[in-house]
């Protein structure tokens, strides 16, 4: 893979990574909840700070999952620019459906090397914003997805 490529897989990988940082969180924020009762059974004066951290918490989630619906966003917009439509379908699959390439191999029926193949090809054809950052707090804004 070179350089370039890479780039691509970390900059369209960004949904998967905030998906994963959403699911960590509602864990956390599930335990907190199962703690929040138990405190109120016991009548707690420190459940009042124990319900301003889960609010400050649900807000965290409610970013992440706007920022999410962007990043997914400009990610469908780039693949949807890709002309091919066999590697349209692979960069939907691969970066938004978060298939593996056995199940994408499976559904397009080729066999894996072929779809890694295609997968490196299919690099070489999307275009990321020339501004981006890889850096998974950022929220790109101004992608235009003209189709």
């Amino acid at each position: 893979m070179t350089a370039l490529q890479n780039f691509k897989i970390r900059w369209l990988s960004r949904a998967r990574s905030t998906e994963q940082q959403i699911s960590a969180i509602q864990a956390v924020q599930k335990y907190d909840f199962l703690l929040m009762e138990k405190l109120n059974h016991c009548q707690n004066p420190s459940a009042c700070s124990l319900s301003d951290y889960l609010e400050s918490r649900q807000k965290e989630i409610i970013l992440k999952l706007t920022a999410l619906a962007q990043i997914r966003e400009e990610i469908r917009c780039s693949i949807e620019q890709v002309q091919n439509p066999e590697f349209r379908c692979l960069l939907l699959r691969k970066y938004l459906a978060y298939e593996t390439n056995e199940q994408i191999a499976e559904a397009m029926h080729y066999d894996i090397r072929t779809i890694q193949r295609k997968h490196k090809k299919a690099l070489d054809e999307i275009s990321v914003p020339s501004e981006v950052s890889i850096s998974e707090t950022t929220i790109f804004r101004n992608i235009s997805c003209e189709n």
